[in-house]
C-alpha cells in the first residue's frame, strides 16, 4: 500500500511541475516516424490456447511503428503546444508448448493496428493511450499436432472411467486466425533526441492477441520539432 501512495503521489507530482517542455513537438514531431521493440508477458493461456497449454517456451516479442499525423494541437500554457496523434501496427510473436507431448506446440502471430493520443507533461515524457484491432493466428506445429481427442463434455478427466464418458474422435489442428481489439496505454521516456525507452499495458477484448505488459526500446526518425516555447504566453 505505501508503494502504491508513493507511485500515485510521483504521478501528482509530474502532472502538477513546471516543466520546462516546448510541447509535443520534442517527441511526436508531425511527420516523425517511432519505432519500438519489446519483450513482455505472453498474451495466451491456457483457456485459448486449449490443447497447447498457458506454458510458453519464450517472452512474447514484438515490434510497433508508428507515424504522428497530427501534432500541437493544444496550445496550453503550462505545456506549450501539446497533444498528438498517430496511427501505426503491432506484430507480436510468442511459441508455447503443449502440456503432454513436448514435440509438438503452437506459434502465435499478433498483426494490429493502431491509433493513439500522445501528451508531454514533462520534457522527453510520452504518455499516450489508444485502441488496437487486427488479427490473432496460432499455428500448430509438429508431426504429431493431428491426433485423438476426447468430447469431455461435463466429465472431470481425472476420474478413471474418463475415456469411456468421452467418446474418442479424430482432430485436425490447423491455424486458426480470429478477431483483436482492446485498448493500450503506454509512456515513452528519450534520453536523446532519438533513443529512449518504453513501456505498454494493453488488454485484448476478443482473443488476448497483445501482451499485457511490455518493456523494451524506443527509437524516433524524422520529423519537424518544436523549439516554440509555450506560445501562450507570448499571447
Amino acid at each position: 500500500m505505501r508503494k502504491i501512495i508513493l507511485a500515485l503521489s510521483a504521478c501528482c507530482v509530474l502532472m502538477n511541475a513546471e516543466a520546462k517542455t516546448s510541447g509535443i513537438q520534442d517527441v511526436q514531431p508531425k511527420g516523425g516516424f517511432n519505432l519500438g521493440i519489446m519483450i513482455g508477458v505472453p498474451p495466451a493461456d491456457e483457456s485459448d490456447l486449449e490443447w497447447a497449454t498457458e506454458d510458453p517456451l519464450m517472452p512474447n516479442v514484438s515490434i510497433d511503428g508508428n507515424w504522428t499525423v497530427a501534432s500541437g494541437m493544444f496550445n496550453t500554457k503550462k505545456f506549450g503546444r501539446n497533444g498528438a496523434i498517430d496511427l501505426g501496427f503491432y506484430e507480436g510473436f510468442c511459441n508455447y508448448l503443449n502440456h503432454w507431448n513436448d514435440e509438438i506446440g503452437a506459434m502465435q502471430f499478433e498483426s494490429l493496428f493502431r491509433c493513439a493520443f500522445h501528451f508531454e507533461f514533462v520534457k522527453g515524457l510520452d504518455l499516450y493511450a489508444g485502441m488496437m484491432s487486427g488479427i490473432n493466428l496460432l499455428v500448430p506445429y509438429g508431426e504429431d499436432k493431428d491426433g485423438w481427442g476426447y468430447d469431455c463434455g461435463y466429465h472431470n478427466p481425472w476420474e478413471h472411467d474418463y475415456h469411456r464418458h468421452c467418446p474418442r474422435h479424430w482432430v485436425e489442428r490447423d491455424p486458426e486466425a480470429s478477431f483483436a481489439m482492446g485498448p493500450f496505454i503506454g509512456v515513452k521516456y528519450f534520453f536523446t533526441k532519438h533513443f529512449g525507452l518504453k513501456a505498454e499495458f494493453a488488454t485484448d477484448f476478443a482473443s488476448d492477441a497483445a501482451a499485457e505488459a511490455s518493456f523494451g526500446l524506443a527509437f524516433k526518425f524524422g520529423g519537424k520539432g518544436g523549439n516554440t516555447k509555450t506560445s501562450a504566453k507570448k499571447r
